[in-house]
């Protein structure tokens, strides 16, 4: 019977321990990815699934009041505020929507819950600005004008979406996770 020299017996035991100890760090940074992973996707879900819901109805606006003003008559502005008004309470509920999304728990969830606290902040500017423009309208102005002035609203509208869209898109690149998260999200499938 053959006796093993204890010294190798102990190399052995540690090269066992190492490549336990790897195996179980590659584990453990598997799992942390998978986390990262997830969070990633489900905050970039909340995100697309808000925003899809918002350009349901922007975009229906937007086809209303040029259908509106396509053929205006004397309930067009009446019909026009209605639908600005819409608008403008769609998109109060889309930016406190969210502002209501926490940051992501990643390397750029502070940036991209940024990017969305400012794209809320951008939209909410931009439908007051419709609103004030359709507030000024004089009473007793001819249909003609009125309806010149309120023309440039539905394209101004739809292009909320759009920029919308880009955001978004923007908000997808700005990191690795962030790139993962949305990939994997089926509500942003439509940003893709």
């Amino acid at each position: 019977m053959r006796r093993r020299h204890p010294i190798a017996c102990d190399t052995g035991r540690v090269r066992l321990g190492t490549a336990l100890l790897a195996l179980t760090l590659a584990f453990a940074a598997a799992g942390c990815g998978s986390d990262n992973s997830s969070e990633a996707e489900n905050w970039a879900n909340s995100v697309c699934s808000t925003v899809s819901d918002w350009q349901g109805e922007i975009a229906q606006t937007a086809q209303e009041v040029q259908t509106e003003l396509q053929s205006p008559n004397l309930g067009t502005v009446a019909t026009i505020e209605t639908q600005i008004q819409s608008a403008v309470t769609a998109t109060q509920k889309l930016a406190t929507d969210l502002k209501a999304i926490p940051a992501p728990d990643i390397d750029s969830g502070t940036q991209a819950k940024q990017q969305v606290d400012a794209l809320a902040s951008q939209l909410q500017s931009a439908v007051n600005i419709a609103k004030n423009t359709v507030d000024a309208l004089p009473e007793n102005a001819k249909l003609t004008d009125l309806a010149q002035k309120l023309l440039p609203l539905a394209p101004a509208i739809q292009s909320l979406a759009t920029s919308t869209k880009n955001t978004v898109q923007a908000i997808e690149t700005s990191g690795d996770e962030l790139k993962e998260g949305f990939d994997k999200a089926d509500a942003c499938k439509q940003y893709h």
